[in-house]
């Protein structure tokens, strides 16, 4: 894969995250939220999109670790069997797996309500009369149930941000594996053509 193979990869993670900003934004902007189609509809398309992110994102993984896999339905547990498959190992889509796992990270609640609003119904709210939470709208797990105690704009900022910098991250430790692998097979090119 060449660099500009690699930055058409980056650029669409990159985009998926500009596009759920984009959706958060608009909502952002609505002087009150009142679960209309507008704001379903912004609500829908910022997970949409974020997750598209996460998404995106594996393809980078698939290029980084060279697993040759096909970029239609690309998933973590295919890019995990590529790799055993080669014997190898990606700390970053072992982490993206263990957050996506875990029912109190972020990125589950945010997949499990992307989830839902793909296939089953709109995302879960709770909208609070009264009481000290009066006029507030609350995220609700469509799985646990559980409810989120602050305004789910609020969330889906912190998701927004979480995101951004988690696949900075992992983008980064992915990148150096790849290069060092490179710099490996250039090396070894070298010393079988001399």
């Amino acid at each position: 894969m060449n660099e500009n193979e690699l930055e058409n990869l980056r650029a669409r993670t990159d985009a998926k995250l500009r596009f759920a900003e984009v959706h958060l934004k608009e909502l952002l902007l609505l002087p009150i939220l009142t679960g209309d189609d507008f704001d379903r509809a912004h609500q829908e398309s910022y997970l949409y999109h974020l997750l598209g992110a996460k998404g995106a994102f594996l393809s980078e993984l698939n290029a980084y670790y060279q697993c040759g896999l096909p970029a239609t339905n690309l998933t973590i547990g295919r890019l995990r069997n590529a790799l055993v498959g080669a014997g190898r190992a990606s700390p970053e889509l072992k982490e993206l797996y263990e957050l996506e796992k875990d029912e109190n990270s972020w990125l589950f609640h945010a997949k499990e309500m992307r989830d839902h609003s793909t296939h089953i119904s709109s995302v879960s709210r709770a909208f609070h009369v009264g009481g000290a939470d009066d006029g507030q709208v609350f995220l609700r797990n469509p799985k646990t149930k559980e409810e989120v105690t602050k305004h789910f704009t609020e969330d889906f900022k912190e998701w927004h941000e979480n995101m951004s910098l988690l696949l900075e991250r992992l983008r980064g430790s992915a990148l150096a594996v790849y290069r060092s692998n490179r710099a490996i097979n250039t090396d070894a090119q070298k010393t079988r053509a001399g």
